[in-house]
């Protein structure tokens, strides 16, 4: 007995489930890529390979590599925003210490391998017109949701918002970041966050420990 024809809203849905699996997987695969690689060597036939996916589904869903790289960055502000998301157990802002925040932002964004790809690719765009505009966009729409969470943090630790607060810890972030590459252990760059929120401490920023 055949099965009776499935409702056309139904199919839809799967398939338009199925097309985003699809495009998160390529996604992944072109942030893994450029961990591995750097974006000098990367390729979209290597990305495809990485995903398991032919090159004929791959530029059905990217057309060109410069799509694909804003795919995947956007995915990866996306798993940014999942993290704390997770972590927090909110999609506002958390009330939460300085250096509760600090910690986690180096454990979850900074202190990864993929931000200093998401790094190389921002670089890299510099000689891509199209590619940085597209990168750009995204990243303000990233930073409207950064700085409402970081002006929350600031308020709840008792600082001003203060714009130029915010990019000190950023800059300090982004530079352990970069140097994490030339330690010669994982501890240094805890050692330089612990260094800093004890200032911070001192200027009263982050209430004392019990």
């Amino acid at each position: 007995m055949s099965k009776p024809p499935e409702p056309h809203g139904a199919a839809s849905s799967r398939q338009a489930q199925r097309s985003a699996d699809m495009r998160r997987r390529l996604c992944q695969a072109a942030i893994d890529v450029l961990c591995d690689v750097g974006y000098e060597r990367l390729s979209t036939p290597l990305i495809a390979a990485r995903a398991g996916v032919s090159r004929g589904a791959q530029t059905h869903h990217f057309p060109a590599k410069a799509d694909l790289m804003v795919g995947a960055f956007r995915h990866l502000l996306q798993s940014w925003e999942e993290a704390r998301v997770a972590t927090f157990g909110t999609t506002d802002p958390p009330r939460v210490t300085l250096e509760t925040y600090l910690r986690f932002a180096w454990r979850e964004i900074f202190g990864k391998p993929s931000y200093v790809a998401a790094l190389e690719l921002m670089m890299a765009a510099r000689a891509d017109e199209r590619l940085g505009g597209q990168l750009r966009e995204a990243l303000d729409e990233w930073a409207v949701r950064r700085g409402a969470v970081w002006r929350e943090v600031l308020r709840f630790s008792g600082l001003r918002d203060d714009d130029a607060f915010q990019h000190i810890n950023m800059s300090l972030l982004r530079g352990m970041a970069v140097h994490r590459g030339f330690n010669h252990a994982e501890s240094e760059n805890e050692a330089v966050l612990d260094e800093w929120i004890a200032l911070v401490r001192h200027m009263g920023v982050v209430p004392p420990a019990p």
